[in-house]
């Protein structure tokens, strides 16, 4: 009986050590595979930062910074350091020297922007910059501009404004009724001349754009976004009347035609645009009936918002408008 009672208690003790073991390895497992799929979902938020930092002399000349995320993900800014011309460093951010205005740290949702002041006085030289992120990136800047940066400001904001137009990419083509009731597209050729009596049927036009704002922040396009032909007066005694013809924006599925469905586009991204409606928000294919030997005035007029989630651009939040001169269509 002893030796039963023994054995019992022998085994009772190896069950709960061995239980207790197994018990802390698979704790210990969990802990740890939880641990490492922090660790790699923390290192590919890392990754997916963009930040685009953009220096400036702001009022009393004061050395400002414009942070621009163009990542999917929010970002949180931490912390700026700045080595001036004569290689003093300066730190901003809670718990460092100074902070900038407003105050760090500051979060910038997608596609979000913010401006600080260093209240840093410039003087002759180079600034070097770089912006602090709390996933531990930095990006960088120097004041004042590189020469590409300044390029690319150039490009963008004083020659064709924010939205690049691929000049030979327009396109025209005539709508025509597919799969039973859908309206699809059917290519002709480029759009710098067009057969008049094909006009007299609904025709479209197509073009690639590219978001090149300086800022680098990305653009939501809205159902007002349009082409427009226009006709001046004949040169010459007596003038004459002038017309306009205007295509307004709609979605695409391949050729497939559908009503316009709002959609961004983002820096440095071509995105080919179609103009098929006679209408705002819905797909009316429009026939313009232009008469042979007719030379028009081509222009891309975009509208929307800029620097915003797409679901929060609405007419009421509209910041973004352009007019781009843009080709000549001969309709002969």
């Amino acid at each position: 009986m002893a030796g039963i009672i023994s054995a019992v208690i022998m085994f009772s003790m190896l069950f709960s050590v061995g239980t207790g073991y197994f018990l802390f390895v698979n704790t210990t497992n969990t802990f740890y595979v939880k641990s490492l799929s922090d660790r790699t979902s923390a290192m590919q938020a890392q990754l997916n930062e963009a930040l685009v930092v953009v220096s400036a002399a702001g009022s009393n000349n004061h050395l400002t910074l414009t942070v621009t995320n163009n990542a999917a993900i929010s970002t949180n800014i931490t912390g700026v350091l700045l080595i001036d011309p004569n290689k003093a460093l300066y730190t901003f951010g809670v718990g460092l020297s100074s902070n900038t205005t407003p105050a760090l740290p500051i979060g910038l949702s997608q596609g979000g922007s913010a401006t600080v002041d260093t209240s840093l006085l410039i003087v002759a030289g180079t600034y070097t910059i770089k912006v602090l992120t709390q996933r531990g990136n930095a990006f960088s800047a120097t004041y004042p501009p590189s020469a590409v940066a300044l390029a690319e400001q150039a490009l963008a904001s004083g020659v064709i404004g924010d939205l690049y137009i691929a000049f030979h990419s327009f396109t025209w083509y005539k709508v025509v009724t597919c799969n039973g009731t859908q309206q699809c597209l059917q290519k002709q050729g480029n759009g710098f001349a067009v057969p008049a009596t094909s006009t007299t049927a609904p025709i479209a036009f197509s073009m690639t754009v590219t978001d090149l704002n300086p800022l680098r922040l990305n653009i939501t396009l809205d159902q007002f976004t349009l082409m427009t032909e226009f006709v001046p007066p004949v040169p010459g005694f007596g003038g004459g009347s002038a017309n306009s013809y205007a295509w307004y924006i709609v979605s695409n599925s391949t050729n497939v035609l559908s009503a316009y469905s709002k959609f961004t586009l983002f820096y440095n991204r071509p995105v080919t645009l179609v103009f098929a409606s006679s209408s705002a928000g819905t797909l009316v294919p429009y026939a313009p009936v232009i008469l042979s030997g007719t030379i028009t005035y081509g222009f891309l007029v975009s509208h929307g918002c800029q620097g915003m989630k797409q679901a929060s651009c609405q007419s009421t939040t509209d910041n973004y408008g352009q007019v781009s001169p843009y080709v000549s269509t001969l309709y002969y």
